[in-house]
């Protein structure tokens, strides 16, 4: 098959890091023979910077192209600005395509963004191409998240148009697909024809960190005496880094700096970090990460935090295989699927969102426990190899859009 891949938030491989989702979608699809365009932007999300400045094609193998479409910049979340960059770029993307002679056997579209997906779905439906929307967030519902901010004047003028558009948009796509059973329901919403669509699991290359893993540990010392507890990722607002800081003051009365907490990342909320390592010394701020040095925390870590504002939307994210594949247990607030996951195969603690004594408790709890801790990551590797393997996961959804491309429907996983 030649298979087109779209996605303008994930990291791509000229961006060091390593394998996301769609990465691990396009090398799990030229390992099967198939031939994989993957369209990106010029302008890369989580750092706020240009790759290029203008729409650059780069061969990363012989059947593997990326293509780094224009993009506008933007430097908040959430803007008029970032919307309008979607719009323009969706623009551009469909310019961009219409020159290419050779159209794909399927296309696999991150959703959101809604602009983005309404422009490739109408153009594919023009073109009897099957379109797969790989359903990331449940926009526009994330947006009730942000009443307080521009869309707080009169959010039923913004997210009732936006829901007509995205019953549109689901009514052009052939199928869908998903990171989580909840949205694949959600998607299903907007759209009967899409109620037995299945849903993958955000996955993780397990050979490649294995690999990573025994390299680290040849030049880094990792002391049976630390504990260690890292957050890394975004610090955007709907990251509940506050019940962290307030879990790491709580504990630094009790323990010291016998608990050590690692923050990487960057965001709005590096104002906070900061105030508070200037007053306390069990914390550590690193900022954001190369992909080398993420992976040397990691392997020093104890336990990875994933926490979560209440009312959050996200269901299984990045961070869940992220940290079980360098056997870190996860102390989570994130309600439902993941949680979930977590609880059933006994690799990590559940503290309700914002609850900084009970995620205080929980670490405490592990800190003393060795036995608990020794059981927590044990469990860690067997649900990785058996639910968040990219060999694994990534080859079903090659699999599905071979079936979505002969007008047939995979069964639900």
């Amino acid at each position: 098959m030649n298979i087109w891949l779209i996605s303008i938030f994930e990291p791509t491989p000229l961006d060091n890091t390593y394998s996301w989702r769609f990465m691990g979608i396009a090398e799990a699809a030229v390992k099967e023979g198939h031939t994989v365009t993957f369209f990106a932007s010029t302008f890369r999300h989580t750092s706020k910077k240009q790759r290029y400045l203008e729409t650059t094609r780069v061969k990363i193998a012989d059947q593997y192209d990326m293509v780094y479409v224009k993009s506008m910049s933007y430097t908040k979340n959430v803007s008029f600005k970032r919307l309008y960059s979607h719009y323009a770029y969706s623009k551009t993307l469909i310019s961009e395509i219409e020159k290419i002679e050779t159209k794909p056997d399927v296309i696999l579209l991150a959703y959101p963004p809604i602009s983005i997906a309404k422009e490739i779905t109408k153009w594919a439906k023009k073109h009897a191409i099957p379109t797969v929307l790989d359903i990331i967030d449940p926009w526009p519902e994330i947006l009730n998240k942000h009443r307080k901010g521009i869309f707080g004047i009169a959010p039923s003028f913004v997210i009732a148009p936006l829901k007509k558009k995205i019953k549109r948009i689901f009514s052009d796509a052939t199928a869908i697909s998903a990171i989580s059973k909840k949205y694949i329901v959600w998607g299903a919403g907007y759209s009967n024809k899409h109620k037995n669509c299945p849903f993958f699991y955000p996955a993780v290359d397990l050979s490649a960190i294995q690999k990573d893993i025994d390299i680290i540990s040849k030049t880094e010392v990792k002391s049976p005496e630390e504990f260690r507890v890292i957050y890394a990722g975004s610090l955007a607002v709907s990251y509940d880094i506050n019940t962290i800081l307030k879990a790491a003051e709580i504990l630094l009365a009790k323990f010291g700096d016998k608990i050590k907490f690692i923050i990487a990342g960057k965001g709005i909320q590096d104002v906070a970090v900061k105030k508070y390592i200037a007053k306390f010394s069990n914390l550590q701020y690193l900022g954001w990460l190369t992909k080398e040095e993420l992976l040397k925390e990691y392997y020093k870590a104890t336990l990875g935090l994933a926490q979560y504002t209440i009312g959050s939307t996200q269901t299984v994210t990045y961070k869940l295989f992220d940290l079980l594949s360098f056997n870190l247990p996860i102390l989570n607030s994130l309600v439902g699927e993941m949680n979930d996951i977590i609880l059933e195969h006994k690799v990590g603690l559940f503290n309700d969102p914002g609850d900084s004594h009970q995620l205080a408790e929980n670490i405490e709890l592990i800190y003393k426990d060795k036995l608990l801790l020794e059981m927590l990551q044990k469990n860690c590797s067997t649900v990785t190899s058996k639910l968040g393997d990219s060999k694994v996961v990534y080859k079903r959804m090659i699999d599905y859009l071979t079936t979505v491309t002969k007008n047939t429907f995979a069964k639900p996983l």
